[in-house]
């Protein structure tokens, strides 16, 4: 989907959804065991109820791979569901764990459902993130902490569960964001509680290449989708556009081919690396 800088709001608040499901259907149909790299495998993707999330969980169930969607709370299992059925008809199988990624037992229950479900765990796709954006000074304890908790805290959580649980030749794949390249009001705390995911890619490649083990981050800018829009008026969302070679947002179509290059055997020698995706909105 190409937009330019006239795009819609209404549409992109529909997500990743009937069209994804139409396209994966027809590509399961389609797809050779060649096409299916990951075949056998199991993945974990954290927030994976819609938008980004669901486009990677997506993306590896047609490439074969077992899924566990990652949602957050109870009022989001029917998108989470969702989700699921499109991994399914993409020929993968799917299950379901909900809970806070702040609170260590979260995590560690969404590896154990991977290893229950699937036996095992091959790719982590740390995608779940929290965004507001204010002035720093506008900022209370709990909304620190709530976007630390999740966008921190619980990726540490998680890549420890993956050093000590995941199989030998596997990915972990971390979603960042390309303003660490650049400055924009209001996103110091999303940008600071964001900024230890290319630290920790960076670090962890090293602790975990001797087992094969490679770890990248992805940095998305503006992607259509109700993510971003709920922090956007309509004017700011349309100067964003702007910014990109191509004025325009990016979409989640944009984003998925390089995670699943990313998670594909051809990528063993990229290793400890932020990949910014972003049209050329923001270069480092």
């Amino acid at each position: 989907m190409t937009k330019g800088p006239e795009f819609s709001r209404r549409a992109a608040l529909t997500g990743f959804g009937a069209a994804a499901m139409a396209a994966a259907a027809t590509s399961a149909s389609a797809q050779t065991a060649p096409s299916r790299p990951l075949a056998g495998k199991t993945a974990i993707v954290s927030g994976a109820r819609n938008n980004i999330g669901r486009g990677f969980a997506v993306k590896l169930g047609e490439m074969g791979a077992n899924v566990v969607v990652h949602y957050h709370r109870a009022e989001t299992r029917d998108q989470a569901e969702e989700t699921a059925r499109l991994v399914e008809a993409a020929g993968a199988r799917a299950a379901l764990t909900m809970g806070d990624l702040g609170q260590a037992a979260n995590v560690r229950a969404m590896y154990d459902v991977a290893e229950q479900s699937f036996g095992g765990v091959d790719l982590v796709v740390n995608n779940a993130g929290a965004i507001l954006k204010k002035p720093l000074a506008e900022f209370t304890d709990a909304e620190f902490e709530r976007l630390d908790a999740i966008n921190n805290r619980g990726l540490f959580y998680s890549l420890r569960e993956a050093s000590l649980r995941m199989r030998d030749g596997g990915r972990i794949i971390n979603t960042g964001t390309s303003l660490l390249a650049g400055a924009a009001p209001g996103y110091t705390i999303y940008s600071g509680t964001k900024a230890p995911v290319e630290e920790y890619t960076r670090m962890l490649a090293k602790e975990l290449g001797p087992r094969r083990i490679t770890v990248n981050s992805i940095a998305p800018g503006p992607i259509d989708t109700p993510f971003f829009h709920g922090e956007e008026t309509e004017q700011s969302a349309a100067y964003a556009a702007r910014l990109s070679t191509e004025q325009r947002l990016g979409t989640v179509e944009d984003l998925v081919p390089l995670l699943g290059f990313l998670a594909s055997p051809e990528s063993q020698w990229v290793n400890g690396q932020t990949l910014w995706i972003n049209g050329g909105y923001l270069t480092r």
